[in-house]
């Protein structure tokens, strides 16, 4: 049986107590997801310390051999973008060793240390030094290699004791002996690496999603980007003028501006403004950058080609026509989550003007009756784009319709399952936190209402927003309330808007004004579901059509990033 190397009680610069600093086995680096373990000893006294590490080196060493026996342990953690560490360099390598002396130096010279104290300055075994090697090159950035770590320690050890020499001359009062620092060079890596700042802005700034959402991928790129083209990852050497030499870029390969403003240049700007928040940068260079819109001539030019602007929401009919497709009998190759997403997302779509993933994303605990017994939809921003929690009042022709199974029966049904109402968590193949079961959920009632005949200009779940916007102004709903159901808070409203109580029956009585959809279908038993054979025109046709999605696609990721 190997041996096992008992740590030493140590003390940290910040804590009066003993403390025990432990490698981990590189092998269970990854299930640990640490390389060092860190563990108060709770006590001042030396003797008492000596005697509790024991336990607790016993106790992290049984935790480590329940990982080994497990073998796989726990499942690995999302991939997480991790900047390429940089080359040490000879110069690197001497700037940590100066950076180690002037630490080592500040830290005792106030009060030079005598006797034993002397040498804790220098003290140290092989494991201690290989993990604050680790440590010094973790922060800054270098590959943590053995190699580097093996180059490292024996600077670190002459650093220490010139530091050492330098407090014993302060103590003496020989100050004019002292080692003169600033004759170390300087780091050839970046003071703020700019990459590394977006991945902590991306895990602490409050981004949506956090560091593997959505915008914080899309934003990602941006910013390797924005380094790659200036060729500085330095954001302390970073100027005003390289942003606008990077907007000229753009324009030149068509971008289009407002790209250049929502995503491009707000991808820097926030990250920069987040390293001025935590004092790691003096100003933001991206801060009041402005992307003017095309001159005169440009706009001119443009005007001659511009066509009629795309309608928003659906027609009455073809409001008619999906609505009407939710009661006929579903396929029996599809799931019972999507025959009932089929069933009952256009209308809550159509009756809320909600956004189709705040719908898709409901679990049965977010239907509830809230005041007077107004059933409602909680709609949770954690889960989707919305700002803020709402509850929105389901209209009245939701909860009355007797067409098949209810809607609050198959409610109750998937609560008593501990499921979503639209999707089965156990079906899932390896989603990530930008790409949710449900938003796959959303992707299929989209295909599926293009496949009832819905043209391709309009979206197909977004159409109902529109559509109850449509009909909101057209029954003179509140605009107040209509922005509080559909989660919109106008920009020309001020404060006057967030006091108050939002009351689930003034809600229901605006939502209510929306005249219900009065089907011939709800007069007779659902149609059959019925799959028509395709003929060789149809199959070119929406082929066709399907290479021209594709090459739309992959247009617009070339402008989006």
């Amino acid at each position: 049986m190997p041996s096992i190397k008992m740590p030493k009680p140590i003390k940290r610069p910040t804590s009066d107590f003993y403390w025990m600093r432990k490698k981990v086995p590189e092998k269970l680096r990854a299930l640990v997801g640490k390389t060092e373990v860190w563990a108060s000893l709770g006590t001042k006294d030396e003797r008492q310390a000596n005697i509790k590490i024991g336990a607790l080196n016993a106790a992290i060493e049984a935790d480590w051999a329940r990982l080994r026996a497990q073998g796989a342990g726990p499942p690995a953690p999302a991939k997480t973008f991790v900047p390429e560490p940089f080359k040490l360099t000879h110069l690197d390598l001497h700037a940590l060793r100066g950076e180690e002396h002037r630490r080592v130096r500040n830290r005792w010279m106030p009060e030079p240390p005598t006797g034993f104290n002397k040498l804790r300055m220098t003290l140290g075994d092989d494991e201690s030094l290989e993990l604050d090697a680790i440590e010094i090159l973790e922060a800054g950035g270098y590959e943590t290699s053995p190699a580097n770590v093996e180059r490292l320690v024996p600077l670190l050890i002459r650093a220490r004791r010139e530091a050492a020499a330098d407090v014993e001359h302060a103590r003496i009062g020989e100050f004019d002996e002292l080692a003169n620092l600033d004759n170390f060079p300087k780091r050839t890596t970046p003071a703020l690496d700019f990459l590394a700042a977006f991945e902590e802005y991306a895990k602490k700034g409050g981004l949506k999603g956090g560091a593997e959402g959505r915008t914080a991928t899309r934003w990602r790129k941006k910013v390797k980007e924005f380094c790659d083209f200036t060729g500085l990852r330095d954001l302390k050497q970073i100027k005003t003028s390289h942003g606008y030499d990077w907007v000229d870029e753009l324009i030149a390969n068509k971008v289009p501006r407002d790209s250049i403003r929502k995503v491009f240049i707000a991808a820097l700007s926030a990250t920069a403004g987040f390293m001025v928040e935590r004092r790691k940068l003096d100003q933001n260079p991206f801060l009041g950058m402005r992307v003017r819109d095309e001159d005169a001539s440009e706009n001119a030019e443009k005007e001659k080609e511009q066509k009629e602007p795309p309608r928003k929401g659906f027609t009455r009919e073809e409001a008619r026509k999906i609505l009407t497709a939710t009661l006929v009998a579903p396929s029996d190759f599809i799931s019972v989550e999507m025959a009932a997403a089929r069933r009952w997302l256009p209308w809550l779509c159509a009756y809320s003007g909600a956004r189709v993933n705040e719908l898709t994303s409901l679990h049965p605990d977010d239907i509830q009756p809230r005041g007077y017994g107004i059933w409602c939809m909680m709609i949770k921003p954690y889960r989707e784009k919305t700002a803020q929690w709402r509850p929105v009042p389901i209209h009245s022709h939701v909860i009355d319709q007797q067409f098949g199974q209810r809607f609050l029966d198959y409610v109750e049904e998937r609560r008593k399952l501990n499921k979503p109402l639209f999707y089965d968590p156990e079906r899932h193949r390896g989603g990530t936190a930008r790409h949710p079961q449900f938003h796959k959920v959303a992707e299929r009632i989209g295909q599926w209402v293009h496949s009832l005949g819905i043209p391709y200009d309009v979206k197909p779940n977004h159409g109902w927003r529109h559509v109850f916007k449509s009909m909101a102004r057209h029954v003179e709903m509140d605009r107040e309330v209509e922005g509080f159901i559909t989660g919109y808070r106008p920009k020309d409203a001020n404060s006057g808007n967030d006091y108050g109580d939002h009351w689930m029956l003034t809600m229901s009585k605006e939502i209510e004004k929306y005249p219900r959809y009065e089907l011939a279908a709800f007069d007779g038993p659902p149609a059959p579901h019925k799959r028509r054979r395709r003929t060789n025109f149809d199959v070119a046709v929406a082929k066709v059509a399907k290479e021209k999605r594709k090459a739309a696609r992959a247009s617009r990721a070339r402008i989006a990033g």
